[in-house]
């Protein structure tokens, strides 16, 4: 009897222990939407993506309706395979017909994986198998296909599916998210912290308990045992477009103080400088031989750029030391060039957008008196 206690307060201290080593994370990265990454840790590592998989679930669907070949309110058949999925789901039956916009809502919002197959089997004209060799094709188009591997369209893990794994790496998550971006649609939906769906009948809520926080308005999460807590987030706080990517968290929580504390640390450091603003003039020259003595310059397009807060930034402009009338809207007086930290980072065109209209020479002569 002895030895047997024994035996089982080891196995407790070995179970306790064991938990205890488990790491807060297993990768993250933050990067902008421009492809400047600021932060990384292990993003090149596959793991599971659990849930995140949905990501390219919808991206594809949203694809199929562009293309007109299937439309937001078509009635979505659901069958037993469907109905037989696990995890969390949305209450349907076999037999049933669910509007697309319904059970992209599901996928978006609550991340209900009988909606992602219901999506997958409709869009694979009734073969799911097709509808994942869609999702692998996206990810090749967009040069990921190093980085993500799919072979459901739900992220569920292997025991349940009997197939492999969905598996990503951060950085594979993080380009993914980025085109994501290209759907407002999709954002549309991923922003909403609660939705009606089946004729107003029963309440999505959003998996992602972060919307409104810092920014926060989308876009995934994921879980299962094998995966652990995975979560892919976009943010515009303070005009600045940042993914944040965390895979592997230990917690829900400790996935989401993750990407709190990376935001957090990014807005200490840098921040998104209007350099040029095509509707701020930069300066103004003497105007000769015109209704006007000034005109003002602009920039010809609109610069901004993520920089740290410490940035030295310097404009500088070859421009004409007078102009003589007469000019119009759009004419070029120069040029200039930015640089950071004494490199250049950009260069354009300094035009005006009035036009001068040049004096009658009786006014020119009047001036005189």
């Amino acid at each position: 009897m002895k030895k047997l206690v024994l035996f089982f307060m080891f196995g407790y201290v070995s179970l306790v222990f064991g938990r205890a080593n488990i790491p807060n994370y297993r990768s993250y990265l933050l990067g902008d939407t421009k492809g400047n990454i600021y932060y990384e840790k292990n993003a090149e590592k596959e793991y599971p993506l659990a849930s995140v998989t949905k990501v390219m679930t919808i991206m594809v669907t949203l694809d199929e309706i562009r293309k007109g070949k299937i439309g937001l309110y078509d009635e979505v058949p659901i069958d037993w395979e469907i109905v037989s999925v696990g995890g969390t789901i949305i209450p349907v039956k076999s037999g049933d017909k669910v509007l697309l916009i319904d059970l992209l809502k599901s996928a978006a919002i609550r991340s209900a994986n009988n909606a992602a197959y219901a999506l997958a089997k409709y869009v694979g004209k009734g073969s799911i198998s097709t509808f994942v060799d869609m999702m692998n094709e996206k990810a090749k188009k967009l040069g990921l296909e190093n980085d993500l591997e799919f072979h459901t369209p739900a992220g569920l893990p292997d025991y349940m599916t009997k197939k492999r794994m969905d598996m990503g790496t951060a950085k594979g998550i993080y380009g993914m998210t980025m085109e994501a971006l290209k759907y407002p649609e999709y954002l549309a939906i991923a922003r909403q912290k609660t939705a009606m769906i089946l004729n107003n009948t029963y309440e999505l809520r959003s998996t992602i308990k972060l919307l409104g926080t810092d920014g926060i308005y989308g876009l995934k999460t994921g879980y299962h045992r094998k995966a652990r807590f995975n979560i892919t987030v976009l943010s515009d706080k303070d005009n600045t477009n940042l993914v944040t990517v965390v895979m592997g968290g230990k917690t829900q929580d400790i996935r989401d103080d993750k990407v709190l504390e990376l935001n957090r640390e990014f807005h200490k450091i840098y921040r998104n400088k209007d350099i040029i603003k095509e509707s701020v003039p930069l300066f103004n020259i003497p105007v000769k031989t015109g209704y006007i003595n000034n005109i003002d310059v602009y920039g010809s397009k609109n610069l901004s750029r993520i920089l740290r807060k410490d940035s030295d930034v310097k404009i500088e402009v070859n421009r004409m030391s007078y102009v003589k009338a007469p000019m119009k809207n759009g004419d070029v007086v120069g040029t200039y060039k930015v640089l950071v930290n004494g490199n250049e980072i950009a260069s354009d065109k300094l035009i005006i957008k009035e036009n001068i209209e040049k004096k009658s020479i009786t006014d020119r002569i009047m001036d005189k008196f």
